[in-house]
């Protein structure tokens, strides 16, 4: 068959239609079971389906045989005990297709009553006619073309097809190429389990003498054209700046004598939220704006006076915007969101004072900015080695809290800030722009050295609309966030050292591979089933983009890629 491909792709439609009825019964299978077996992201669900994923790879007759070229990788100190799930098809040669999805799910909680049927698509189907659902969906649902469930998109169709693919290759007779297939955990929250799969990459590549020629991710595409489908040749990039803000304390009654730091957190929401000038934009591509998930004041108790601090933090996506732009950014926005709640406070003060006929007195705050970096050197030029002694601590308990799952990631970054302001009283009204995990680097292949000898999208095209009438487009990002991020780097040192100096408890609490990430340096494509409404109780997949269409497609490209 891989000879066919190369000889004359038009003579193989026939054979395609006989391979395509033997994927769609073994993808229709595993499919069924992936889907079934419940396995919520950060709980120890994601080992039951690990347990899974490896029995299935160990009962294909090729690693039977081969039983060292398959296994259970563990996740760096993981609470949950987590796995990345692996096998490797070693046919000759160097060159190596890597193909990789997540395992875990996100939960079924807000199926509520029907929580009991989420995971049975057929039932689950039954219940959701006799639901009120938005009108697509209905029409979805009435229509047959698509399988209900959590998880059926995101992403256990893919995962289907992937290891059906790979246990395909496996059988194949003098195999040209080698296939390594990766099934990590933890996709929906930090991307642990990725970012263990990267030193598993790097240790597989000298042990086999692997030559990674691309990574095949097969999350979901969206789309409202059932004629035009789209595969991504990268993956948007997300940051996640932590703002702090400290205030000056003083009772509600009194309200001039003190510095609302909440006031100047909602004017720095105000200016970034939505805030169209800091998309990122390549062609007819956008990143959506910013969007705070999350801003408080940081009492420990009800009291009657002005909050001493306040923080929150955002995600800001990305095409090529760099980490020092972004801090850069943030920088200028914190000093006019003082600036400007400054004027509010003054006009407001020489208000109330007319409104009561008292002599203002003069005004004397004077705010600042600190990056944590610079905020960090001050601690340390000021304390010297009492501080560090004391951070070092400290970061140690706040990571144990982390490990134990009592606190959230960007949760230990604002406690390890909080701790440092302390040391050297810093004085408000001040801002402290830090960064916090999960970072997701953008990657898209135009920024990456190693091309491929052809077009994937021209390639891709060619069968596609000859066997399915369908056309793809080709996009750069993929914008749902995935850990196609991880397989490869393009930035500089200059990025990792700002990232590095600006995340609180960097190679303790949160840190990413970079320098084995760079080594990678391959390209990558996003290539999946059509999905709609992820993490909704109407999340679906395009049946015929499962079983058919999408297996053929891949399989046609690694055999491509293998062959060139």
């Amino acid at each position: 068959m891989n000879q066919l491909y190369t000889d004359n792709i038009r003579e193989l439609k026939s054979l395609d239609e006989i391979g395509e009825v033997m994927f769609e019964e073994s993808i229709r299978t595993l499919f069924l079971r992936l889907v079934a077996t419940q396995s919520d992201t950060n709980t120890e669900r994601e080992t039951y389906i690990e347990e899974q994923i490896l029995n299935w790879i160990k009962e294909q007759p090729y690693f039977n045989e081969h039983s060292d070229l398959c296994g259970a990788y563990p996740v760096d100190d993981d609470p949950y005990h987590r796995n990345v799930i692996w096998s490797l098809v070693k046919g000759s040669g160097h060159k190596t297709i890597v193909l990789m999805h997540h395992h875990d799910a996100i939960d079924i909680e807000e199926y509520g009553k029907l929580k009991g049927v989420a995971l049975r698509p057929d039932e689950l189907a039954e219940a959701l006619a006799n639901r009120a659902i938005p009108e697509q969906a209905r029409v979805d649902l009435l229509s047959g073309e698509w399988i209900f469930g959590r998880g059926v998109a995101d992403m256990k169709s893919g995962a289907a097809i992937q290891l059906v693919l790979s246990a395909h290759f496996s059988e194949l007779e003098d195999f040209e190429g080698n296939i390594l297939l990766l099934s990590v955990p933890d996709e929906e929250t930090l991307s642990r389990g990725m970012l263990s799969a990267v030193k598993l990459m790097k240790e597989l590549r000298e042990k086999h003498l692997l030559e990674y020629m691309l990574t095949i991710n097969s999350e979901p595409y969206f789309n409202q054209t059932k004629g035009k489908a789209i595969f991504y040749e990268g993956s948007v990039g997300k940051i996640m700046p932590v703002l702090f803000v400290k205030g000056v304390k003083s009772h509600i009654g009194d309200p001039f004598n003190g510095f609302s730091p909440s006031l100047v957190l909602s004017d720095l929401q105000k200016k970034t939220e939505l805030n169209i000038e800091l998309c990122d934009l390549i062609g007819q591509e956008a990143t959506p704006p910013p969007v705070w998930v999350n801003l408080k004041d940081r009492k420990k108790a009800y009291d009657a006076s002005i909050p001493e601090a306040a923080t929150g933090y955002f995600n800001w996506l990305t095409f090529t915007r760099s980490p020092k732009m972004i801090v850069d950014k943030l920088v200028s926005l914190a000093n006019r969101s003082l600036r400007d709640t400054l004027i509010h406070f003054e006009d407001a003060y020489e208000n109330y004072c007319v409104l009561t006929g008292v002599t203002p007195d003069k005004i004397t705050f004077k705010p600042k900015v600190y990056t944590f970096e610079k905020l960090y050197q001050m601690a340390l030029d000021q304390k010297g080695d009492g501080f560090l002694k004391e951070y070092l601590s400290f970061q140690e308990d706040v990571n144990e809290l982390l490990i134990s799952n009592a606190i959230t990631l960007p949760e230990a970054t604002t406690r390890l800030i909080e701790h440092v302001q302390d040391a050297i009283d810093l004085e408000g009204p001040a801002i402290v722009i830090a960064l916090s995990g999960p970072y997701y680097p953008h990657v898209n292949n135009e920024n990456i050295e190693k091309k491929l000898p052809f077009s994937i999208e021209q390639f891709i095209n060619e069968i596609a609309e000859r066997d399915y009438n369908l056309t793809f487009e080709s996009q750069g990002y993929f914008m749902g966030i995935s850990d196609l991020s991880y397989a490869t780097w393009s930035g500089n040192d200059t990025d990792i050292s700002m990232i590095k100096s600006n995340s609180p408890g960097w190679d303790v609490i949160y840190k990413i591979p970079f320098r084995a990430l760079s080594e990678l340096n391959m390209p990558v494509v996003n290539i999946g089933p059509w999905g709609k409404d992820l993490h909704k109780i109407t999340e679906r997949v395009y049946t015929k983009d499962v079983y058919t269409r999408m297996p053929h497609l891949i399989q046609a490209l690694i055999t491509k890629c293998l062959q060139d």
